[in-house]
């Protein structure tokens, strides 16, 4: 929560001196220095919307596959091989990586 509050605060920072920096003629600078308050305040009560819609999306991915049924392809996920066949598969690709590859 800390960290979100001080990230808010650095966003409303720069939104306080590019909007000061922006309004140059420096005529009026008690109207200018209110005006640059109340936009980085927006821009720190933004910032919480923004984080706050970024974490749900991240959060809650949209589900693209919904509509099967995992009752009926439970044989699917079972494994047909082996565990001798797992065995003699890895014994297989350890004898590879120990062979010199030569071109």
């Amino acid at each position: 929560m800390v960290g979100t509050i001080l990230f808010n605060f650095w966003v409303a920072l720069i939104a306080f001196t590019i909007y000061f920096l922006f309004s140059y003629p420096f005529i009026e600078g008690m109207g200018i220095i209110l005006e640059a308050c109340i936009i980085s305040f927006g821009f720190f009560l933004l910032t919480f919307l923004a984080r706050a819609i970024i974490s749900y999306i991240i959060s809650n991915p949209q589900e693209e596959i919904e509509d099967i049924p995992i009752a009926d392809d439970a044989g699917i996920l079972k494994s047909e091989i082996s565990p001798e066949d797992y065995a003699e598969l890895v014994k297989t690709m350890l004898e590879e990586d120990e062979k010199p590859n030569t071109i």
